[in-house]
């Protein structure tokens, strides 16, 4: 059977959860062994051809395990920002059925439990916005108040909106607000905003491939001077001065490489 989108399988829990707490951490991405294994060799990969691009030397292979740490770091960053990406969608989404169940005439506290279930539903019961739900009904069962519940989860994961929800639905609860209304004027903005950045993730999709493309080009361009020039580099290696612009020209590339995803990251 196709794994729903969005959901937790039960190998990857290691990577979700924290041991302590048993609560899902959203600032960092701690790899599995395999995930380790797999990007480990991807980095040292990348590392060792950079060495051989740049330098053909065995003295700077230290460096392709810098360039491995490097890689290693940059990719734990990506995987917890698609992660919190993620769950902010599924909570545009909770929004969505937390304002129907109000609708009806639900409380909060009844309509996070029905929305929990929908939620399951709709994702599956190990995605993340249904692990988190139920962590908060079951604290909710321990007399810990939902608004509290929400603002937690809005600082654990590092989601605006949510922390804002969170936020909103505690000053309505202590000036004793109307419910319904706030949910509602919550969904519509919020929903908006996730919706915006949504849509603007899906046309930035091609421009990050176009970008990986042009993260290839150089090298690509040096092997191919390498392959059909035979010998127009060689002035460049085992040399002071060739170490030395190689080096520059590398250090150039990955300002330009973080440079480019930093440019592409646009923030709503």
């Amino acid at each position: 059977m196709r794994e729903k989108a969005g959901s937790i399988r039960d190998n990857d829990r290691r990577s979700y959860v924290t041991e302590k707490t048993g609560k899902i951490r959203y600032d960092i991405y701690s790899f599995r062994h395999v995930e380790w294994l797999r990007y480990s060799l991807t980095g040292l990969g990348i590392g060792l051809f950079a060495v051989w691009i740049c330098y053909r030397s065995l003295w700077a292979l230290p460096l392709a395990v810098v360039i491995m740490i490097i890689c290693l770091r940059s990719t734990r960053k990506r995987l917890a920002e698609e992660r919190r990406n993620q769950l902010n969608y599924q909570f545009r989404d909770l929004l969505a059925s937390l304002h129907t169940t109000m609708l009806a005439g639900y409380s909060l506290e009844n309509a996070v439990a029905a929305s929990a279930s929908d939620m399951a539903k709709l994702y599956g019961k190990d995605s993340l916005i249904a692990v988190e739900l139920r962590g908060i009904l079951r604290q909710m069962s321990y007399r810990i108040p939902v608004e509290k519940l929400f603002a937690e989860l809005g600082a654990r994961s590092g989601v605006e909106d949510i922390r804002t929800f969170g936020e909103v639905i505690t000053v309505a609860k202590r000036t004793g607000g109307n419910m319904g209304e706030v949910l509602q004027t919550t969904w519509q903005t919020l929903g908006e905003k996730i919706e915006t950045k949504k849509e603007i993730d899906t046309l930035m999709a091609s421009r990050k491939y176009e970008m990986k493309i042009m993260d290839l080009m150089p090298a690509g361009i040096i092997l191919y001077l390498k392959i059909s020039f035979n010998g127009f580099l060689d002035p460049m290696y085992g040399n002071p001065v060739g170490a030395a612009v190689m080096t520059g020209c590398l250090l150039l590339y990955v300002a330009a490489v973080f440079f480019g995803e930093k440019l592409l990251s646009i923030q709503v």
